[in-house]
């Protein structure tokens, strides 16, 4: 009973560790607090969450883009030195969480975001800007039928002669076929209201236009199985976003609904964009 008494302290001291390292803030460590009442930055109060997160309607919120313009004016303090650290209570939705990281993407010279949903401070997930890898960004735009487009290929024709009318579509559709043929693009659609498919998966498995597939799964072990299959399929391996995922969350869902689903994807090497719907 000793023995395990003294292992029940040594794992709480251990977490309470984790905690404070990930909480603490420094010259070079920014740290956001985020609960459903309201929400710090290095531990200051500097907002209040149901006004700032789900009264306004911007993805902007404006005391954290205030916080960071101060760096701006510093030369001494270089904002892309800054590691900005992140923790939201389980009871917060995804509305909250998704307006912080989207607020940080808004500071392109901010460096690492690391964030922490509930009290897992083991295992922080690394955010990714969906602007890091522009071309992963213009291949991810997907009309309807499943056909990749290119965001940045298609413009007005207004002004073009037919021959030029004629090269731009060439070269759109071109450009399709690449993205196609290097990117799988697979999505994962997470609706824990939907319990007969919470899990909701899309890629471009074939490597061609319309190749797109969608695969619902009823149960978590059903996603993992998936997940483990197409990370060890061979013609999937050298895709050049084989290690990003898009995870489409509902705005209203408390985040820890999914906590556990983001750390895992994490651990599978996946570096996890976010796209945001309603109920």
């Amino acid at each position: 009973m000793k023995r395990i008494l003294l292992l029940a302290l040594l794992l709480f001291l251990a977490g309470c560790h984790e905690e404070n390292a990930f909480m603490t803030p420094s010259e070079n460590v920014v740290v956001i607090d985020v609960n459903s009442r309201e929400y710090f930055i290095n531990g200051q109060k500097v907002g209040d969450s149901f006004k700032d997160f789900l009264q306004n309607g911007d993805w902007r919120v404006q005391p954290i883009l205030d916080f960071f313009s101060q760096f701006k004016q510093d030369r001494f303090k270089p904002l892309d030195e800054k590691e900005v650290h992140v923790h939201v209570a389980g009871n917060c939705t995804f509305n909250a969480f998704g307006k912080v990281l989207t607020t940080l993407n808004f500071e392109p010279l901010v460096g690492k975001v690391l964030y922490v949903i509930d009290k897992d401070f083991s295992s922080p997930i690394p955010a990714v800007n969906p602007a890091m890898d522009s071309e992963v960004q213009r291949c991810r735009n997907v009309s309807k039928g499943n056909i990749i487009k290119v965001s940045h290929m298609f413009k007005s024709e207004k002004g073009m002669t037919d021959d030029e009318i004629l090269q731009k579509r060439l070269d759109e559709k071109q450009q399709e076929a690449d993205c196609a043929e290097n990117f799988m693009m697979i999505n994962l659609i997470l609706n824990p209201y939907d319990k007969m498919s919470p899990f909701v998966v899309s890629l471009n498995e074939l490597g061609f236009l319309g190749g797109n597939r969608t695969y619902n799964f009823a149960s978590e072990d059903e996603f993992w199985q998936f997940v483990d299959e197409i990370r060890s399929r061979e013609s999937l391996q050298n895709k050049k976003d084989r290690d990003q995922i898009l995870v489409v969350v509902n705005r209203e869902a408390p985040v820890a609904s999914s906590s556990h689903i983001l750390r895992k994807l994490s651990e599978y090497g996946y570096e996890i964009m976010f796209g945001f719907t309603s109920m």
